[in-house]
């Protein structure tokens, strides 16, 4: 990708930061290069945005400057992935609408990864699930992502940590605001066992609106969503929410009757959320799930490519190694655009010339 389309990418996401809409499924594909070009009123009318939005739009474009962005980041030891990046997280990149771009402090671990969320106002009961359940993945070297947030955010992410697992925190603010602040140490420990992320620039507040659209980026980095204990009005019944939209497992676990912060994850199990009643059962099913994808990797040695295989097919099962492989890495090995590679993916998996698994990872099957 051009630079060009980096900074446009990331003056999107400076831009959806002053105006609280996501704005990239409402530009329907339209190119990155495209969007400094565009006069207000197109935008305006193609974004379905207000006219102070429009003008938002107009202010914004007169100030940025990539360069004093990227100087800045690199300054601090930070970094901006933006969908036009390689190096974006392919799972995050699959969801309806992504962030154009996303701030990291830290690295974020290229593995199976679970979302607990939950209560900020968690029982002793919902905590020590929580930390069990970190502690769990961790162990596995499943990483852990959660708001960050007091209660059960934090719980699953100081389980993760003690058992020595990667674990990310999904920010509502910028990665160098601490809140709320009685987690500052927490920030801290995470960045170094993983990372810090947001798709807000360095500075930004927490709003109130933010934390609900960052919720869609907790589910989008992970395979499935664990809610550990919610009311009716928390905002993990929307990462939920999320996670099922984007075709994440969606997992919750059971609450007393009458307890009020139990009842919107109890609702999710009556709509059809899989029951979480044994840590180590669940922990070991999805310890399961990556052995077998492993399994049904093709044997060590070149693998031919079918002659019967469209053009296009072709290039993506050449891409597809013989261990488990990201679907970006797939796009750069065949020349071929992310959304071309996931079409053809699952025509390739229809046909059974690769499986797929946790981590949104692709693998070569035997030769059939």
């Amino acid at each position: 990708m051009t630079d060009s389309q980096r900074s446009s990418h990331l003056f999107l996401s400076l831009l959806q930061a002053r105006v609280g809409a996501s704005l990239v499924s409402r530009l329907g594909g339209l190119p990155p290069d495209d969007l400094l070009e565009m006069a207000p009123v197109e935008l305006a009318s193609r974004a379905r945005l207000t006219e102070r939005a429009a003008r938002e739009f107009e202010k914004l474009r007169v100030v940025f400057d990539p360069d004093a962005i990227y100087t800045d980041l690199a300054r601090r030891n930070l970094c901006v992935l933006t969908l036009a990046d390689a190096g974006y997280p392919g799972r995050l990149r699959e969801i309806p609408d992504p962030p154009p771009a996303l701030f990291v402090s830290g690295e974020v671990p290229d593995v199976p990864a679970v979302a607990l969320v939950g209560s900020r106002k968690a029982s002793g009961t919902g905590l020590e699930c929580a930390r069990a359940l970190g502690g769990a993945l961790g162990e596995r070297g499943v990483c852990v992502v959660s708001g960050l947030a007091l209660g059960v955010d934090a719980a699953a992410h100081e389980g993760a940590l003690e058992a020595g697992g990667p674990t990310v925190g999904v920010l509502g603010c910028g990665i160098d605001v601490v809140y709320p602040r009685d987690n500052r140490t927490l920030f801290r420990a995470v960045e170094g066992a993983g990372a810090l992320v947001s798709e807000y620039y360095l500075g930004e507040p927490p709003l109130g609106w933010r934390f609900p659209a960052r919720n869609r980026v907790i589910a989008g980095l992970c395979d499935a969503v664990v809610v550990v204990e919610a009311p009716q009005k928390s905002g993990a019944l929307i990462t939920a929410r999320h996670g099922a939209e984007s075709g994440r497992d969606v997992w919750a676990v059971p609450g007393p009757l009458g307890v009020l912060e139990c009842q919107g994850s109890n609702r999710l199990l009556a709509d059809g959320a899989s029951v979480l009643w044994d840590i180590p059962e669940f922990v070991e099913a999805y310890a399961q799930g990556i052995k077998a994808l492993i399994d049904t990797a093709a044997p060590s040695g070149e693998q031919p490519v079918p002659a019967s295989l469209p053009e296009g097919e072709a290039a993506v099962l050449s891409g597809v190694g013989l261990e488990p492989t990201e679907v970006d890495a797939i796009s750069g090995r065949s020349g071929l655009e992310t959304h071309k590679v996931l079409s053809a993916l699952a025509l390739l998996e229809l046909k059974g010339y690769v499986a797929r698994g946790p981590g949104g990872l692709f693998v070569r099957r035997t030769a059939l």
